[in-house]
C-alpha cells in the first residue's frame, strides 16, 4: 500500500475520532554584490513591473462568504474565528503528534507515525502581501497540486468566479500597498546562489534540470513537515507579487511573521539574482498524471472487499453515518465547506444504495449514468482529470482535497457496480 493510501486511512479512523471528542515588509540593508559571473545579466523586461492590483471584488461580501465556505476550517490568518476540534481538519492530528489527543498511550503510539503527512494547512497570513489577488481568484476556482510534498490539496469548491473574487478581495484587502520594484538580476547567478543555498532541499522546481543540491527526505520531522508547505517554484511567476518577491527573500518573517521559511542572509543583488532565475528561466511543459482505466475484473468483487480496501479507507472521511461520528457525518453528507447536505454515506452497504440528495432534496441514485457512466466512478475518473487542471461542471472529483484513487482501486469499484453492487 502507498504511503499516501495509509495516510488516506487514517484520516478516516482519526476522522470519527475527532467528531466524538467534540506589513508592509521594513527596509533592508543592502549587501556587497556577489562576485561576477560569466553569465550575462539578465536586462529589465515588463515581466519585471511592480504588480498593479485590478482585481474587482466586495471584501465584505467576500468575509461572509469565507465563514460560508469554512476557509478557517484548515487555514490559519483568515481574520475569522477559530472552529472547535471536531470542525478543524488538522488539529487533532497536531494533538496526536504532541501527545496532547485524549485516547490511550497505545492508541497514540499507533496513530503518531502516520499523521505527519496530514498535519498542516499553509497559513494564510499576509496573503494579500505576497501573491497577486488575481490568481487567489484563480486558484480558488481551479484548484491544483501546489505543494507535491503535502498529502492534502485545496478542495475545489462550488464557487462562482463572482465568489471567488469577493473573497480573493476579502483575504488580500489589508495588504495591498505596492512593494519596491524588481531589479533586473543575473539568472545564472541566482540558480547558483539556489545550489548554494540548497533551495530544493524543501522546494520543488519542476520545468527546469534538476538541481545537484537536491537531498534525500528530510529525517528531522518539524524540517521535513515545514518542507511539505514548500510551493512547487515553477508557480512562482503566476503567484507571488513581483513588487514584493525581493522582500521576501531578504527577509521572509518580515513579509509573513509565521512562515518557516529562513532567512538565507542574501544581499540585495543576490536576491535579484535568485528572483531573476525563478521568475525567467525557460520552463518545460508542466507534467502531466498519466492515469490508465483499466478494464472490470472478471473476478466477483463484494462489498466487503470494495469497502475494506476503498470505503471506509477514503469515503468514510466525508460521508459518514452521523449517529455513529458523534452528530456530524461530514461534509459530503451533512454539509459543510459550502456544500449543502447531501445525504450521502459509506457506512453500510444499504447508506451506498440509498443514493444522494439532488437539488431539490429528491433522493437520486449514485450510480445513475453520466456520460455513459456510473455517477460514483466519474467522480473518480474526475479526480484524475483535475490533477490536470481539467474541471467537469457535471460531476465533482473525489476523494475531495485528498490525492485521486489508483487505478487498481477505481478498477475495484467500478467492477462491484458492473456486478450489480452485490454483498
Amino acid at each position: 500500500m502507498s504511503a499516501r493510501a495509509w495516510v488516506r486511512m487514517l484520516l478516516l479512523l482519526l476522522a470519527g475520532v475527532c467528531v466524538a471528542c467534540s506589513r508592509r515588509a521594513p527596509p533592508v540593508e543592502q549587501r556587497g554584490a556577489p562576485e561576477p559571473s560569466s553569465q550575462p545579466a539578465i536586462e529589465p523586461t515588463v515581466g519585471l513591473a511592480p504588480t498593479l492590483h485590478a482585481l474587482t471584488g466586495d471584501a465584505k461580501r467576500g468575509r461572509e462568504l469565507a465563514l460560508r465556505f469554512e476557509c478557517n476550517r484548515c487555514h490559519e490568518g483568515t481574520g475569522l474565528p477559530a472552529v472547535s476540534l471536531e470542525k478543524n481538519c488538522f488539529s487533532c492530528h497536531e494533538q496526536i503528534a504532541t501527545g496532547k489527543f485524549k485516547v490511550s498511550a497505545e492508541a497514540l503510539a499507533r496513530f503518531r507515525p502516520h499523521i505527519l503527512d496530514a498535519r498542516d494547512a499553509p497559513s494564510l497570513t499576509a496573503i494579500g502581501a505576497r501573491f497577486e489577488d488575481t490568481w487567489i481568484r484563480d486558484y480558488l476556482l481551479a484548484p491544483h497540486d501546489l505543494r507535491p510534498k503535502l498529502m492534502p490539496t485545496m478542495p475545489r469548491l462550488a464557487l462562482s468566479a463572482e465568489q471567488a473574487s469577493d473573497i480573493a478581495a476579502y483575504l488580500t484587502a489589508n495588504d495591498k500597498a505596492a512593494g519596491t520594484p524588481l531589479r533586473a538580476g543575473n539568472a545564472a547567478h541566482g540558480r547558483e546562489l539556489m545550489e548554494q543555498k540548497a533551495c530544493t532541499s524543501c522546494h520543488s522546481f519542476s520545468g527546469v534540470p534538476a538541481f545537484e543540491s537536491t537531498s534525500a527526505p528530510l529525517a528531522d520531522s518539524e524540517l521535513s513537515r515545514s518542507a511539505a508547505l514548500a510551493p512547487d517554484l515553477r508557480f512562482t511567476r503566476e503567484r507571488f507579487r513581483r513588487d514584493r518577491l525581493t522582500a521576501w527573500l531578504l527577509d521572509p518573517k518580515a513579509v509573513k511573521p509565521d512562515t518557516r521559511m529562513p532567512n538565507f542572509g542574501l544581499s540585495g543583488e543576490e536576491a535579484s539574482d535568485i528572483a531573476a532565475y525563478i521568475l525567467t528561466t525557460e520552463l518545460a511543459p508542466p507534467p502531466s498524471e498519466t492515469f490508465a482505466r483499466l478494464p472490470v475484473l472478471s473476478r466477483r468483487v463484494s462489498y466487503d472487499e470494495v469497502n475494506a480496501k476503498v470505503f471506509s479507507r477514503t469515503c468514510h472521511h466525508c460521508h459518514s453515518d452521523p449517529e455513529s461520528s458523534g452528530g456530524d457525518g461530514g461534509p459530503g453528507n451533512t454539509g459543510g465547506f459550502g456544500f449543502a447536505p447531501r445525504g450521502v454515506s459509506f457506512s453500510s452497504h444499504g447508506a451506498i444504495l440509498a443514493g444522494y440528495l439532488d437539488e431539490r432534496g429528491q433522493r437520486r441514485s449514485l450510480f445513475e449514468p453520466v456520460s455513459g457512466t456510473p455517477r460514483l466512478v466519474a467522480a473518480l475518473l474526475a479526480r484524475h482529470d483535475e490533477a490536470n487542471q481539467k474541471y467537469s461542471q457535471a460531476v465533482r472529483g473525489m476523494p475531495l482535497g485528498l490525492p485521486p484513487l489508483s487505478p487498481e482501486e477505481i478498477q475495484l469499484v467500478e467492477t462491484w457496480v458492473a456486478e450489480g453492487k452485490p454483498m
